[in-house]
């Protein structure tokens, strides 16, 4: 009989409990509205702030109030603060509103499509979370004012480059500017963009810049006789899209450049080998090695072999002797034999 009677008791106080929330909320009377919406229309890959407004939040019969923002696809935000309460007994700054303002920052997912998408918020009396929140959705207008293009190097020469641009998107490009950055491999000369206008769908350009390449000493060192370089040239898109928002692509096409055309950059020593530098190091290392063998061969069979290699020392000294005064014979001059036998024919 106990047990049955506390169980009893336990099922009396929560339907007493569900019935005093339910009366807070119809004697509180919240109400809650999107009021305001930055940027409007929203767009894919970016963020927006929302305020909502909580009407008689500070009544006394609320007790407080609370509420979360509840965000699913397309919406999410950054961190874990979806949760706001107003504890009971705030006092209000002004006295002509009784309106509890709420603002979040929401992240648009990139992949978003055009058109309403449904945010959920939940919200109630009180100061903590009730099973019996209320519940509201409402409309957030997202509209992808982006637009694409596509492009392709129409001429080329030593110098000169010229890349054709077309607006491939739905929407119009409003003030263009066609950038070429700095980069690992080609620099601008003189001008580095160009002023384009207004580009809308279907439409194109062609805009023109001097380039020359970069040649690292690495790449030098690789292939020195390459007369053709083909490298990715990178170039930047500045647009106004039809919110007026300022967006940038990056872009990037294979542009050769001829040897006539190309610039070495250098940092610190040249390595040895390098065209232009002198390379007598390596020879000078290599002679050296080579004649410290020969010497160590020869002190080593000098030692074990004495006579013999005393022998062969005269055999290649006489050889050597010989040589030379046969080229003294070829320069035309008198031998000593010859001298010797004149001097007799005299006395």
């Amino acid at each position: 009989m106990k047990k049955q009677f506390i169980l009893l008791s336990l099922i009396l106080f929560s339907c007493l409990a569900l019935a005093s929330a339910a009366t807070t909320i119809n004697t509180c009377n919240l109400n809650v509205t999107l009021v305001n919406q930055d940027p409007y229309p929203a767009t894919p890959d970016s963020y927006i702030k929302v305020v909502f407004q909580v009407s008689n939040a500070y009544d006394s019969d609320c007790g407080g109030a609370y509420f979360e923002l509840a965000p699913s696809y397309p919406f999410s935000l950054d961190e874990n603060d979806s949760w706001r309460f107003l504890e009971e007994g705030t006092v209000l700054s002004s006295e002509y509103s009784q309106d509890w303002m709420i603002a979040y920052k929401i992240r648009v997912d990139k992949d978003a499509l055009d058109g309403e998408n449904l945010i959920e918020v939940h919200y109630g009396p009180g100061t903590k979370y009730s099973d019996t929140y209320l519940t509201a959705k409402f409309n957030i207008t997202i509209k992808d004012a982006r637009t694409e293009f596509d492009a392709v190097i129409q001429e080329s020469s030593d110098s000169e480059v010229s890349i054709a641009i077309a607006n491939v998107g739905k929407y119009t490009a409003n003030s263009v500017v066609v950038r070429i950055p700095e980069q690992e491999n080609f620099q601008a000369s003189g001008t580095d963009g160009q002023m384009v206008g207004n580009l809308e769908s279907g439409d194109y350009t062609i805009v023109s810049f001097t380039i020359s390449q970069i040649l690292n000493m690495t790449q030098s060192r690789e292939n020195p006789q390459s007369t053709s370089q083909t490298k990715n040239l990178s170039f930047d898109i500045y647009y106004t899209d039809n919110i007026g928002e300022r967006r940038v692509v990056n872009m990037e096409l294979p542009f050769s450049s001829t040897s006539g055309n190309i610039t070495t950059t250098t940092s610190g020593n040249f390595p040895s080998g390098f065209p232009g530098q002198q390379q007598t190091s390596f020879f000078s290392l290599r002679n050296f090695i080579i004649l410290l063998i020969i010497l160590i061969i020869g002190f080593i069979l000098y030692k074990k072999y004495p006579a013999q290699s005393k022998n062969l020392y005269e055999k290649i000294k006489t050889k050597i002797k010989n040589l030379f005064k046969k080229k003294n014979l070829d320069k035309g001059e008198i031998p000593d034999w010859v001298k010797n036998s004149k001097a007799k024919e005299k006395k």
